[in-house]
Formats: C-alpha cells, structure tokens, sequence
C-alpha cells in the first residue's frame, strides 16, 4: 500500500470515528439545543398564545406612553428606576416594570385607558430561548451549549471528509430512503445555516463565558459590552426633589433622533429626582445590527442630553453576528426561514442518531450482555431526546392552560411539568421495546399537537376561529403550526407501528445484565 493512500484512508478513517462517537454523544444535546432554539424564533408569538388575557386593541404610541406614565407615577413614585416596554408589531403588551432597592416589579396595561390586566403568570416564549442556550443551568448550561457547538463545528468538517460525494448525490438527485441519506442529504440542505447558526452561536456564548480578556483590558470598571460600546448618559442621583417632565413631551423629540414609531422601550432613571434622565431605544427589529440606538433627554429639563446612533466597526461587527443569530430582522419571511431550516437541521440530527442504532440492530443478537445493555440505554436515550423533548415543550404549553390561574409560583410550576414529563418519557423509553417507545411517544407528541388548539378553544376566548375572526394571527398562528406538525407526527407514528408490525424487534426493554450466567 503507497504511503499517501494509506494516510488518506486513515485520515478517512479517523474522521469518521470523530463524527460516529462525537455526533452520538452531543448529537442528544445539539438536538435539544436546535429544537428549542428553533421553537424561539417564534417566541413573542409564544408568549402571546400564553397570555390570553393580554388581547388589547392597538393605541398610538403616545396614548400608549402617557398609560405607562401615569400609571408609574401612581404606583411607583418613590422607585430607583422605572422601565417601559411599549407595544410592537410582535409584542403587543405594555408592560411596566421599576425597582426599589433589590426589588423588582412589573405589570401589564391596557395601552388606551392604563387599567391593569390581570393575567395568570406564566414563563411563555422566553423559556425556550434561555434553555436553548443556558439549558435552565446557568453558566454550566452555557459551557455545555459552547461545547456542544464546537463539536457540530467539527462534526460538520468531519462528515464533509467522509462524505465528500453527497453534494453529488445531493444535487444528482440520487436520494435513497434510509437513513444515513436522510442525515447527510439534510445535512448539505441545511448547511449554510447551521454554520451560520452554530458560528454566531458560538460568538455570543463564548463572549459572555470568557469576561478575562475585557477584564484585562478595563479592569474592575467592566460592566460588560454594551456599557463600553454605548456612551452613558446617566448621572448619579442629586437627593433633590424635582418634577419629572410628562413623557409624552419628550416622545416627538426622541422620535425625531430615531424614527417615527420606531421606538419600543424607554428606561428613567431617579424618577422625581432633579437628576433623573429619560432614555429612549430603537427597535432593532429592522436592522441585522442588533444594537438599539438611543436618545436620553434631562428628565426635568426635557434637555436633550445626547444621542447615539452609530457604533465603532467592532461592535458593528459583533452586534451583527448576534442578528444574525437571533433574527429579529427581516419579519415574518425571516423567522419562517429560520424556523424551518430549524426543524430540517432537528431531522438531520435525529437522523444521524437513529442511523447510529439501525445500524447496529443486526449486531445486537451476536453482542455480549453489556453490549446489548449498551445499544438499548443509547436507543432510549434517543426516543427521550427526540420524541421526549417534543412532548415536554407540548406539555409546557399544555400546563399554560391546565395549572390554576392563582397557583403560587405558577410560572415555575411549568418549568416543573417541563421536566417531569421529560423524565417520563426517558422512564418509559427505557421500559419499552425500541420500535413500540417511537411508535407511542410519537402518537402522544401528535395528540398533544392535534389536542393543543382544542384545549385552547376550551379554555379560553382565543381559540382558532375567534382569533381568525378577530385577525389575532399570532394566536392562531401557534394553533395552525401544531395542528400542522401534529399532522406529521402522526403519519411518523403511523409509519413506525407498520414497520413495528413487520418486524419483532431485537431489542427488549432495558435491563440489567444477567452475571450469573
């Protein structure tokens, strides 16, 4: 054999060992990172589905801020800090929020007259997205989703040096159906965007995980990013008594900096103090860069204190990975892409992992006790990843309807549920044969899908055709997604218990080896 055959093919063979065992064992993490990433671009659209109280008709922008307002000025006279998040295209909900000391509040307006909505606490739409990247684990989460997507990085360069001949196939159209094309095929389909998806990813995670270069650089005055991209015009506190200028007559000057209608959050500092200042940020839901410009303004003067509306190259450059990655640019065509390419990647993933076990299915009559125990906990950590994790997002929402409106912590009781259903699932992955466990979770995942608009029209006002009728799409956006995916799943299920009659399965439910024999 001549040298450079040799050392092409282990190279080959190599990378091959790198993207079999690494894609297996972070292929269960980068599944759950993809699938609830992906669930976040829809987030807001959550978040309302979640909050069925919040249905408010729209207010201009002044009747909005004049609410918030005078609502803050009854409730929170005495607070350090008030904040406005006034309502948007895909954020339809005045929300206001101050602090006193430690202390943290906020409530939910009506835009128009300034009443208070009452509404069951619930975590909505942000919960996936803070999973998606901190795995409800703080910065451990962090670490894992930083090293999950250093090893799709090099899955990625590692499956293209072993399957160098699928972009042939791919654009050949030589698609077989099994599962190994299934995973490369959706693999080249999506490949630009998880490269993007996975690099930008990685930018942001490793910034916030790895403070020791700034900290170096500023030393103990680091108070992150934004605090040295962003020239700060708040001043300390006076202790003087002084009237806070009405807001609404400072909206048409900060408008005038950053745009007719295009400002969605207003931040004032030392509120009835004669050094308060009023703030006012742009929406970035128009620009990749995601870096809200800003106009702060005397809060007793109404004096215009500066503005900022450009930045240096390096955060022009780093805010706009961080756009790129959350994608709030672009509307709706946007989030659907992103969405889509989302769930394909999922495929893609579960593919690979699935292949893993048909693959080695032949094997498993021939295999020791251990090796048998060892392909059967790896099929049930599969079902629990795949199927599971779907079940455990529906349950999520399903809890949103089901849990008692005046539940204590009502918010973290559907985290709990989050979790519990998830064990569930990987307890009854483990007790069941592997075809039969696919075949149920994915019929449960397609109930839960199919029964989610239903158990929203029976419980609240905003079930699918009300939310037609009364243009509400958001809503019945979320209904008509999981009708559709529920539609999928079951024809999955389907497929999998016909293939489930055909065969007997190799394997059993998961047991313990027998060392007696």
């Amino acid at each position: 054999m001549n040298q450079p055959h040799f050392a092409k093919k282990t190279f080959t063979r190599a990378m091959s060992e790198l993207h079999t065992w690494g894609g297996l064992v972070f292929g269960w993490l980068l599944f759950v990172i993809f699938f609830t990433g992906t669930l976040a671009v829809f987030g807001q659209e959550i978040t309302h589905w979640m909050q069925p109280n919040v249905r408010i008709n729209q207010a201009a922008p002044v009747q909005a801020v004049a609410s918030a307002d005078q609502k803050l000025r009854q409730l929170a006279p005495q607070a350090d800090l008030w904040m406005i998040a006034l309502p948007q295209n895909r954020h339809q909900d005045l929300e206001i929020i101050w602090r006193k000391g430690q202390a943290m509040l906020e409530r939910h307006l009506d835009p128009q007259t300034g009443a208070i909505i009452k509404m069951p606490a619930t975590e909505g739409g942000h919960f996936f997205a803070h999973f998606h990247y901190q795995l409800h684990s703080g910065k451990t989460g962090m670490w894992l989703v930083s090293l999950a997507s250093v090893v799709m990085l090099a899955a990625l360069v590692s499956g293209i040096a072993i399957r160098s001949q699928v972009f042939t196939d791919f654009f050949r159209l030589r698609w077989r159906r099994n599962w190994l094309d299934a995973h490369t095929l959706s693999g080249v389909l999506t490949l630009p965007f998880v490269l993007l998806i996975t690099y930008t990813g990685l930018t942001i995670t490793f910034f916030m995980l790895l403070p020791t270069v700034p900290q170096v650089l500023y030393g103990s005055s680091w108070k992150g990013p934004v605090a040295v991209a962003a020239t700060n015009f708040e001043r300390s506190p006076a202790n003087l008594p002084a009237e806070l200028v009405p807001l609404t007559r400072l909206l048409p000057l900060a408008e005038e900096k950053l745009g007719q209608g295009k400002i969605f959050f207003i931040r004032i500092s030392n509120p009835g103090d004669r050094h308060s200042v009023v703030t006012f940020f742009r929406t970035v839901d128009d620009t990749i860069v995601a870096m809200s410009a800003r106009a702060s303004f005397d809060g007793v003067t109404g004096e215009l204190l500066g503005s900022q509306t450009t930045w240096n190259k390096y955060v022009q450059i780093y805010r706009s990975l961080v756009g790129l990655h959350i994608a709030r640019f672009g509307g709706y065509p946007i989030s659907w892409l992103y969405f889509t390419a989302g769930l394909i990647s999922c495929v893609m993933i579960a593919a690979g992992l699935i292949f893993f076990t048909v693959k080695r299915r032949n094997r498993y009559s021939r295999s020791n006790a251990t090796t048998q125990m060892l392909y059967r906990a790896i099929e049930a950590l599969n079902i629990t990843t795949v199927t599971g994790i779907i079940i455990a997002c529906l349950a999520f929402l399903w809890s949103n309807r089901l849990l008692p409106p005046g539940l204590k912590d009502r918010a973290d009781a559907e985290i709990t549920v989050f979790f519990s259903i998830w064990l569930l699932m990987l307890i009854h992955a483990c007790l069941r044969p592997p075809l039969r466990a696919w075949a149920e979770q994915l019929g449960l995942a397609a109930g839960l899908c199919i029964g989610l608009p239903v158990l929203n029209a029976l419980t609240s006002n905003v079930g699918l055709l009300p939310s037609i009728r009364q243009n509400d799409w958001m809503t019945a956006g979320v209904d008509l997604t999981a009708l559709l995916l529920g539609a999928l799943l079951a024809i999955t299920a389907w497929r999998v218990a016909l293939k489930q009659d055909k065969s007997q399965a190799a394997y059993h439910p998961l047991t313990l080896p027998n060392t007696n024999k």
